[in-house]
């Protein structure tokens, strides 16, 4: 084969199978936690130990299945980039785009941020 013919070959199935790769990774790795945590927990009951939740906690592989949000901290992130982003539209290449989309990501970042000093006192679970 010719050198010509492996360029395209190559790009084609690395644009295509990059994102293919990095799913089953990720995929792989996630069971490989899961099977590492029930496997410990298994030899934990099997053993006859009392399971408390600071135990499973500590186990590796553990993982909270409603994690605390951080609205705060969300919103600073996002505000900031809608910031970075309008002002590489005024002082870049292109003016009236980019300084819009900035600012939107600006406005979502904003929103996040009141969002999370408006409910930084309550609990993720908390129904009031």
């Amino acid at each position: 084969m010719d050198a010509e013919l492996l360029i395209p070959i190559f790009g084609i199935v690395g644009v295509f199978g990059m994102p293919l790769g990095i799913v089953i990774a990720g995929l792989y790795f996630d069971t490989k936690n899961k099977d590492k945590f029930h496997s410990t927990l298994q030899k934990l009951i099997e053993s006859g130990q009392e399971v408390s939740p600071e135990l499973l906690q500590s186990i590796p592989g553990y993982k909270k299945e409603n994690g605390e949000r951080n609205d705060i901290r969300t919103g600073t992130i996002t505000a900031a980039v809608g910031i970075g982003i309008a002002l590489f539209g005024q002082f870049g290449v292109s003016e009236t785009p980019l300084v819009g989309i900035g600012l939107l990501v600006f406005s979502i970042g904003l929103a996040f941020l009141a969002y999370g000093i408006y409910n930084k006192d309550k609990k993720v679970n908390d129904v009031s």
